[in-house]
């Protein structure tokens, strides 16, 4: 690499033009070189890629370097954090939603957390919510904008890693995670915006992925985080190579139980002497999750009838 090429991150990319974070802690503005533009091969936010700098001072994106993972709508790539973001009221949280969001994270291989908003106006949905989750083995974050509550742990997470890390916010329009962020790091100043009451639902204030530098060190090394548009449904029907049969993979608490199935096929949805089931009435699994688990299988299916996985 010569003296005019450098390695950075995307932080945002639109209409074609991005900007970057070099190793060195410089923002630049950058293009993507024509066998980039196109191809099928774009940069997205959170690429680590090589830059060049001409003789006019105009800086190029010449490779994107190996990513750890790609996520599409809204595109991201290099997440390691998924963090589920749901209000406890205003708009109600929807179980689907966050999980959804819950399997696409672990599809991509990225670790899921989940950040309860807005805690202050329902303490008792705040609790339901994290009894479910941290039953199924995940982080939960209870948190209030508001009063200040839980900040300074999420913020720890965030920011203390043997390994910086990017995480990625994600959830429906209004569940406050642009408001959150502010709370956490004021000076990013992210835009926000009041829940319509016409619709109960959020009003899109985050237009576009946009990754956030965090933490003490300097340049494309350090800890990120990104705001992203909100989700009013994620459809995991879209994942070209997401099979039904891979659903129950997808939700880390069947994994115990699945092995005790009558029938060696089992799939978990309604069958007599299937394990999950009966871990389900036997309280083990929330029923929430295995409601979750059987609409999404069946969406899948239903997108995409005729495609069956071969087995290995």
């Amino acid at each position: 690499m010569n003296k005019n090429s450098k390695e950075g991150k995307i932080l945002s990319g639109i209409g074609g033009l991005y900007r970057a974070l070099t190793t060195e802690g410089e923002v630049v503005e950058c293009v993507a070189r024509g066998v980039l533009r196109y191809g099928k091969n774009t940069p997205y936010p959170g690429d680590n890629v090589q830059l060049s700098q001409s003789e006019t001072g105009r800086w190029t994106i010449e490779k994107i370097l190996p990513r750890r993972n790609n996520f599409s709508r809204p595109n991201a790539s290099n997440i390691d954090v998924l963090a589920v973001t749901v209000a406890a009221a205003d708009p109600l949280p929807s179980y689907i939603t966050i999980d959804k969001l819950l399997c696409a994270g672990s599809y991509y291989g990225s670790e899921g957390i989940i950040v309860i908003t807005k805690s202050e106006l329902s303490p008792e949905k705040s609790e339901e919510i994290k009894g479910i989750y941290e039953k199924c083995g995940y982080r939960v974050f209870l948190t209030s904008s508001y009063l200040g509550y839980g900040l300074d742990e999420l913020k720890e997470y965030l920011e203390k890693s043997e390994e910086n890390k990017t995480v990625f916010f994600a959830g429906e329009s209004g569940a406050g995670k642009s408001s959150l962020i502010n709370s956490l790091y004021p000076q990013l100043k992210l835009k926000t915006s009041a829940v319509s009451r016409k619709i109960s639902r959020g009003r899109h204030t985050t237009r576009a992925v946009t990754l956030y530098p965090i933490g003490n060190e300097i340049g494309a090394g350090r800890a990120f985080l990104a705001d992203t548009p909100g989700f009013g449904m994620f459809d995991l029907s879209g994942i070209d190579d997401l099979y039904k049969e891979d659903v129950c993979g997808l939700f880390p608490e069947f994994e115990k139980f699945s092995g005790n199935c009558r029938y060696t096929k089992c799939t978990h949805l309604r069958e007599e002497g299937c394990g999950v089931i009966a871990a389900v009435k036997n309280g083990d699994i929330p029923q929430e999750r295995h409601e979750s688990f059987v609409r999404i299988y069946e969406e899948i299916k239903k997108a995409h009838p005729y495609r069956v996985k071969k087995e290995k």
